[in-house]
């Protein structure tokens, strides 16, 4: 399925890439496809979405949108609801986040993840998430997602996966922090979690945590989003 193209995306004299109309016209249009069943349900080619996995890490948007962060943010409203059933198909336990703490402010983009725009949630034994640290780390039952969405400059739009981790008991995985990695695509197909199905497909993310083992293996989120930091 081709990705969404809910509107049309122009770069602007800074190198920003431009939404046409204003925010009302973009949840109208992009919710009337959504609502037409036209958002992907998995990763997607053309529009720049990117069907590669280089060097073992994520597809990446080719030519990822700079936004405006409430225009971003507008259009992440439009497919949260859809994000969230669609990770739900899973059958996983702990998928709806909508009561978890938000610890950003507006979608940013991540380039540990494809270079797509992500929110990052934590539930109730997540709140020390920015302290987190080697002396201090997470209790057994943490819990932290990202979710995800491609916006590529050339105005492709499409649902992204859910990246999650969970802290588990010690010794469930000393390499990573004894953190459960899980990826789940749109469609809810656990693309791999760690030890157990698929876990060789998502070792790449405890690799890439490791950069951040002093932070107990959680990367910080950028200032300029970041919220109760």
């Amino acid at each position: 399925m081709s990705a969404l193209k809910p509107l049309a995306l122009t770069r602007g004299r800074r190198g920003r890439a431009a939404l046409g109309g204003f925010a009302l016209g973009i949840l109208l249009v992009a919710g009337l496809a959504i609502g037409a069943g036209a958002t992907a349900d998995s990763e997607t080619t053309g529009s720049g979405i990117v069907p590669e996995w280089p060097e073992g890490g994520h597809i990446r948007v080719l030519d990822p949108a700079e936004v405006d962060p409430d225009e971003a943010e507008a259009l992440y409203r439009t497919l949260r609801q859809r994000m969230i059933e669609g990770y739900a198909r899973s059958g996983l336990a702990n998928i709806d986040y909508r009561g978890w703490q938000r610890f950003n402010s507006r979608p940013y983009v991540s380039d540990q993840h494809g270079a797509r725009m992500v929110n990052v949630f934590g539930n109730d034994r997540s709140d020390r998430l920015h302290r987190a640290s080697t002396e201090e780390p997470m209790p057994v039952g943490a819990m932290v997602v990202k979710d995800s969405f491609s916006l590529a400059a050339s105005g492709g739009l499409a649902r992204g996966p859910l990246f999650t981790m969970e802290k588990m008991t010690p010794g469930f995985f000393p390499a990573g922090g004894d953190w459960r990695y899980t990826m789940i695509m749109p469609n809810g197909k656990v693309f791999g979690s760690t030890n157990g199905e698929g876990s060789a497909a998502v070792a790449f993310c405890a690799e890439c945590h490791k950069q951040a083992a002093k932070r107990d293996f959680l990367f910080d989120l950028p200032d300029a989003f970041a919220v109760g930091k």
